[in-house]
């Protein structure tokens, strides 16, 4: 049963930032738009993440599913979805009315308090099967 669902949670999280990745892939500019929005960052390196983040998200997404790697992509997986959480409640407390460029431009209508309890639910799987690898070591 624990095999099963570690399985479940791998190509749920794997699943998930690949599809998102790919999706931005397609549009890096749209991209480095929807992070300008959150008014967090210098223009510059809006443009270097959304450049950058995706081929982040697809190659440590690819670790997941595939296990190699495992324990590092976990680590980078799970702190991507800290970082995304705090910009996603600072966006939201702040009162923008924006996107949270999660799934590019494929989410235009997506509000942030889902977008925030999805987030934080895969970070909560990627913790969870972080824990449970055989190559985690606190």
């Amino acid at each position: 049963m624990k095999t099963l669902l570690s399985w479940i949670g791998r190509l749920l999280l794997g699943g998930t930032f690949a599809y998102a990745a790919i999706l931005k892939l397609a549009d890096p500019a749209a991209f480095a738009a929807d992070i300008g929005h959150y008014r967090l960052l210098p223009y510059p390196l809006t443009l270097a993440l959304g450049l950058y983040l995706p081929w982040l998200e697809l190659i440590s997404a690819a670790a997941v599913i595939l296990r190699w790697r495992e324990r590092g992509a976990l680590v980078v997986l799970l702190g991507l979805c800290v970082i995304f959480s705090l910009a996603i409640a600072s966006a939201w407390w702040r009162g923008l009315d924006i996107t949270c460029g999660c799934f590019g431009s494929a989410a235009a209508n997506a509000n942030l308090p889902v977008a925030l309890a999805r987030t934080v639910t895969l970070g909560l799987i990627a913790f969870g099967l972080a824990r449970g690898s055989r190559h985690f070591k606190p």
